[in-house]
């Protein structure tokens, strides 16, 4: 069975060589693609020199960037594609289970289903945002990928989805998406802004006022983020002020629509 692993970038070199070194020492992929989207840190200069097959494609949204790596490995003939984020890396224990998964899946079975574990300066949390299942091991011949509401190329919240039988491996998917809170909270104003013209469900009141406050609670409490001491209340803050910024953009966007249609009204 050829496993194709596929990543796509833009200005990743943060975490990049870690995910390279990772994927390089269990040495169990066929072929590595990176599609880049006009990278200028040396991402592209490093992907090939690892050994990846670097291809340039113009970016249009997290669903259509990813959905074409996946149709490119189906392609390519990758018999399951392994779909990472350039900031993600299986652990050992992962690795060693993809590994057994990979020799042993049976028909029926199309997809496995990866937990993500965050990563926070430097330390992983073993509370907050846990568990975290992703589906991003799949047959590429039976998998798509789709937005959070429908088909469209747009939104944050991409996901692959599979005809046929999931299972969870065990082990961790590492998974370093920020350098620090400053960093967290500037990157998700960016996908809030998106967010805000794509999910007509975000911005009304209710969720403005609540939402926040239950995503605190859902990972300080609920997830016992306090577990994870100051750094879990720090991002148990962080996970509520990203929701804050979501819904407030929305809300924001909801207000200049309604103006712009009482003008045309009037007009």
């Amino acid at each position: 069975m050829s496993l194709h692993i596929g990543i796509c970038t833009l200005n990743v070199m943060r975490t990049f060589p870690v995910v390279m070194d990772a994927i390089a020492q269990a040495n169990l992929h066929d072929k590595l693609w990176v599609v880049d989207s006009g990278s200028t840190d040396g991402t592209v200069e490093f992907a090939k020199n690892h050994g990846a097959h670097v291809i340039h494609r113009t970016w249009d949204g997290f669903v259509g960037q990813h959905r074409f790596l996946l149709e490119h490995c189906r392609s390519q003939g990758g018999d399951w594609a392994l779909m990472l984020d350039a900031d993600e890396w299986p652990d050992p224990s992962l690795w060693k289970a993809i590994e057994t998964f990979l020799a042993d899946a049976p028909p029926a079975v199309s997809g496995a289903m990866l937990n993500r574990q965050l990563i926070f300066h430097g330390e992983p949390l073993r509370y907050v945002c846990q568990p975290e299942h992703r589906l991003r091991l799949v047959r590429p011949e039976r998998s798509t990928v789709v937005g959070s509401f429908g088909e469209q190329a747009e939104g944050v919240h991409e996901q692959i989805q599979t005809e046929g039988e999931t299972v969870r491996l065990v082990g961790m998917l590492m998974h370093d998406s920020f350098f620090d809170l400053e960093d967290a909270l500037s990157k998700n104003l960016g996908y809030a802004r998106i967010e805000a013209h794509s999910n007509p469900t975000n911005g009304g009141v209710g969720r403005l006022l609540v939402s926040p406050l239950a995503a605190f609670c859902k990972q300080w409490i609920l997830k016992r983020g306090f577990l994870d001491g100051r750094r879990g209340f720090l991002m148990s803050q962080t996970m509520a002020m990203i929701t804050w910024q979501k819904h407030l953009l929305a809300a924001e966007r909801r207000l200049l629509d309604q103006e712009a249609n009482r003008s045309s009204t009037k007009g």
